[in-house]
Order: C-alpha cells, then structure tokens, then sequence
C-alpha cells in the first residue's frame, strides 16, 4: 500500500494566540487553571475531521506543533471534541487529502484550506510533513517531521 504525504502548515502568530487565549482564560480563574485553549480544540477537531485519523495520532500530529507541556492527551481530545455545541466547518469544500500523493493543509487567518501546491514564508508557518498510509478503516499515521519552525 502506498504512502501519502501530508504537508501541514501553521501559522506562527495563530500558535501564539492559543497560548495567549490560555493566559486570558485562567487570568481571573479560581481553582484548578486551564490547559488547553478553545482555539486548539477547535483547530484539534478540524484537522481529525480531514485526515480522519486516531486520537492517538492527532496527539502526535499536534506535538510537532506545540510544546509538549501544550499537547493535550488523547483522551481530553476526544471529551473535548465530544462536548463542542458544534463541529468547526473544516474545509468549504469536501476534499479527499487521499486522492493525491501529496497535499497541503494550510491554516491560518483565512481558515483552514486543503491545497495542491503551497509556497510559504519559513518565519511565518510552523510547518509538518506528515506521512500517512491510507486504511479502509482508518489511515495510519507513519511519520511526523517537522520541516520548520521548531516548537519551543
């Protein structure tokens, strides 16, 4: 079976707010703070709902992205995204990420986009090649390497 590449690019400044919106959410909070900010949750939803991956497998994803001490277990991902009043519109239109040898998932201001080709600047995306092989049931997720913009 064949592998796929996914190439997955965040953007920096949108990193920055998750942990900025974390800071304003336990700003006047009693008791135990919160870990993980709505933004990455939302985001966390989106991106299973295009790769259809494992829980697991997001986790991974999104240690590529995130210090590890921001990277949600797997179970909280799958409560929180549970508990959303309602899923996050992942992509305008429905795109197959398995139908090409290689695709670009692009988030950032605009929303997150399903490309073909994309060409970015290295200081403003946090950038993963994620390799993937598509399943029946579920695709597995092989490798995850971080092109540019280390996570901190």
């Amino acid at each position: 079976m064949r592998f796929v590449e996914v190439n997955l690019h965040v953007a920096k400044m949108l990193i920055d707010g998750w942990i900025a919106e974390l800071d304003t959410m336990n700003k006047f909070k009693d008791g135990r703070p919160f870990k993980y900010s709505k933004g990455l949750i939302e985001f966390a939803a989106a991106l299973k709902g295009i790769l259809h991956v494992s829980y697991r497998s997001l986790c991974n994803i999104l240690s590529g992205l995130l210090p590890r001490e921001n990277v949600p277990h797997f179970i909280t991902l799958q409560q929180r995204i549970a508990k959303m009043d309602s899923p996050p519109p992942a992509v305008k239109k429905n795109v197959d990420v398995y139908e090409h040898r290689r695709t670009h998932i692009v988030y950032d201001e605009k929303g997150m986009r399903v490309l073909k080709r994309f060409r970015s600047r290295p200081e403003e995306f946090v950038s993963l090649k994620i390799t993937i092989k598509p399943n029946v049931k579920r695709p597995i997720v092989q490798d995850v390497e971080v092109i540019n913009g280390d996570p901190e």
